[in-house]
């Protein structure tokens, strides 16, 4: 693969720098095709680079101008010099034909970056210290960047501003979560959004993200990756939560008689939803999750809402500087999937242990006890972090702090805690009547 020729259109190139150098309409023309690195010639790179920068500060960007800029940056080098570019303005037919110019050489730069891609994709199958399962993704993602990489142009806010407003006439995007209390503040989950539950351990993320699922799941495919238990576990808090089953007779095996007509009563319509539960034997990267991801899309023909649990355990076949820009890697992966795929996506997340050490009203988490990384707050749409306050002679408090909340307010929700059942309800759908003695399961 290394002697393949590059493909290149130099003559293209040196007609597109004439026509920007010969008038100002075409840098724009030109801009809105071709980035720097598109061309292949390393003059040619440098010179309208040069370009792109007088350009942008409104100066003029004839061949006097560039070869001034070209000298104030230490460029005007070599091969590089005044009488070159005062050549590549000679023979232009037409500024007018920039923008044409620019399609040809923006082709040759497309056709380059499939070749650099194939070799990417090469070099990471050839690396024994990346896994078997991982190199496909990897190889996808350089082929991706790709299909980013040849989308171009801009759209004024008139040219899709219509759309949007016709949208307003329709239900909006947002799926309810199974809490009326918590829509009231964050509407639902909506596509292209990422939502981050984080709580202490114990503290009931996962018992929420499955009730999620099961709701999701009525209306869509989702695809939940447990990374802190098997998909028994979370199978098992599925049934306990439908059926209000004692988790705790599910863990030991030790099912009642009402237990089992309680199982079976749920255990055909649990089985039909599109609920796809994987563990950490199956998946453990975002390239492992984005297989999946396509995977689950194939089954249902539809792209699936994401719940991974929890962030902090997804690991990375590449290397990390550090430990928080691998989590900042995680974090920033999931919000590009949300958008891209047009789904929620639901991350859980640890807290440190600073709220522990506060007092008082303190002692509730904040943003700032975000485990590893603050690009989790920086990329989610909302956050909600869980304090879980056992209280005495009654059923234990869920408070749910919506601490940041791109499309509503901020605030708090008070749930009823049934760890029991593996669940967690509204206060007005729970009803002491119903509610059995507390257990401790969480």
């Amino acid at each position: 693969m290394n002697e393949l020729a590059l493909p290149s259109n130099v003559e293209a190139e040196r007609y597109v720098l004439g026509a920007c150098m010969l008038s100002p309409r075409a840098v724009d023309d030109v801009s809105e095709v071709l980035k720097v690195t598109d061309l292949h010639d390393t003059r040619h790179v440098t010179a309208y680079g040069a370009i792109r920068r007088l350009h942008d500060q409104d100066k003029p960007t004839d061949v006097v101008s560039v070869v001034d800029e070209l000298i104030r940056a230490g460029e005007l080098v070599g091969n590089l010099d005044a009488a070159y570019l005062h050549a590549l303005t000679d023979g232009v037919p037409s500024s007018a034909n920039a923008g044409y110019w620019a399609d040809m050489v923006r082709e040759a730069a497309i056709r380059r970056h499939v070749i650099e891609g194939a070799r990417r994709a090469a070099q990471v199958a050839t690396d024994a210290t990346v896994s078997a399962s991982d190199v496909t993704e990897l190889a996808r993602d350089a082929f991706d960047q790709i299909e980013d990489a040849a989308s171009r142009g801009v759209e004024s806010i008139g040219d899709w501003f219509m759309d949007f407003a016709e949208s307003l006439t329709e239900k909006p995007s947002y799926t309810p979560t199974p809490w009326h209390d918590l829509n009231q503040l964050i509407f639902g989950v909506r596509d292209g959004g990422m939502y981050v539950i984080a709580a202490r351990p114990g503290d009931g993320k996962s018992i929420m993200a499955v009730q999620i699922a099961l709701a999701l799941a009525k209306e869509r495919p989702v695809l939940f990756v447990s990374l802190e238990m098997n998909r028994e576990e979370i199978g098992a808090r599925a049934i306990a939560s439908l059926g209000q089953i004692f988790i705790g007779s599910l863990n030991k095996h030790q099912l009642t008689d009402s237990d089992w007509k309680a199982f079976a009563a749920h255990r055909s319509a649990l089985e039909a939803l599109p609920l796809v539960i994987v563990d950490s034997s199956e998946v453990s990267t975002i390239p492992q999750l984005k297989a999946k991801a396509r995977a689950v899309r194939r089954k249902y023909k539809r792209n699936p809402v994401v719940i991974v649990d929890y962030l902090q355990l997804l690991s990375s076949p590449v290397k990390a500087e550090s430990r928080q820009v691998e989590v900042a890697g995680f974090s920033r992966a999931l919000k590009l999937a949300a958008q891209q795929w047009k789904v929620p996506v639901l991350a859980l997340s640890q807290l440190n242990r600073g709220n522990t050490q506060r007092k008082g009203k303190g002692a509730e988490p904040q943003l700032s006890d975000l485990r590893e990384s603050g690009a989790i707050e920086q990329d989610a749409d909302a956050v909600l972090l869980l304090h879980r306050k056992p209280v005495a002679g009654s059923a234990d408090e869920l408070k749910v702090i919506v601490a940041k909340n791109r499309q509503g307010q901020q605030g708090e929700v008070s749930l009823v805690w049934q760890g029991q059942f593996s669940r967690v309800l509204s206060k007005y759908d729970a009803r002491e009547d119903l509610m059995p003695e507390k257990g401790t399961y969480s």
